[in-house]
């Protein structure tokens, strides 16, 4: 009895470790193809919201003063522009894109009982180098890095007091990180998180918030990333476009 015990103990331990060991070694389907069905540019989409989340960090510039009360609004954005997929699937940046959007920044402060309200409406040109980590076959986490250039179109005040510190020319560096997941075999959907990071104008002694009436305000940019993959002509098709470095890649799961 206690050898059959002992049978049945090893055998289940063996089936154990079998199984663990051909999950451990399967691997997720490479998000894209590159064997020459697709184009590695095309276009994308995004619509989005932003919020102006007020700093009440003292030693991050803001303001905490019991007569000052800052709150943020819920604005909307929409940018539209162009990817570009690296050669192989890139190494440690996988893609890069960049676009025009249109968004509008929106808070209010309360100073002494008296309420003021910004509204500011920006033409912006963006930039994003773009890292991709795998997941599993169809969902991925984007972390980013970019600029962005800002030029307010106009800006509507509720009490006509026009805010302090605001520029209409703004060049920023932020961050964006963003959870991906894919959809058939050509669309990729996006929600993405971003925020500057520095401010370089207006230059204020590297602070990343924005200096509006006597409050800062940090920009959050919620957005939702639409983007796909081009077929490629059958011309295209008929040339493979891997060599044995990018075979290797494509092999590990790049872009991932």
């Amino acid at each position: 009895m206690n050898s059959l015990v002992r049978y049945f103990f090893l055998l289940s331990l063996f089936f154990t470790w079998s199984v663990n060991a051909q999950m451990y070694q399967r691997k997720n389907m490479p998000l894209v193809d590159f064997n020459g069905s697709f184009k590695m540019k095309h276009f994308y989409f995004s619509p989005g919201l932003t919020y102006m989340l007020p700093n009440e960090i003292t030693k991050l510039g803001g303001n905490n003063a019991d007569n000052i009360n800052a709150n943020g609004r819920i604005g909307f954005m929409i940018e539209a522009g162009r990817y570009h997929i690296f050669e192989g699937g890139g190494n440690v940046f996988n893609y890069m894109d960049y676009g025009l959007s249109y968004k509008k920044l929106s808070g209010s402060e309360i100073n002494r009982g008296n309420k003021s309200i910004f509204k500011q409406r920006y033409l912006s040109l963006n930039y994003n180098i773009n890292n991709i980590k795998q997941l599993t076959s169809r969902r991925f986490i984007q972390s980013s890095i970019g600029a962005n250039l800002d030029y307010k179109l106009f800006e509507n005040n509720k009490d006509l007091i026009t805010p302090e510190n605001t520029e209409r020319l703004l060049f920023s560096f932020h961050l964006k990180l963003g959870y991906g997941m894919k959809f058939q075999n050509r669309l990729f959907v996006i929600p993405t998180i971003e925020t500057p990071i520095i401010n370089i104008k207006e230059w204020e002694k590297g602070k990343s918030t924005y200096g509006i009436f006597n409050s800062r305000y940090r920009p959050i940019l919620l957005k939702i990333r639409i983007l796909w993959l081009k077929r490629s002509s059958g011309l295209d098709c008929l040339t493979p476009k891997l060599n044995p470095e990018d075979q290797n890649r494509y092999q590990n799961n790049y872009m991932q």
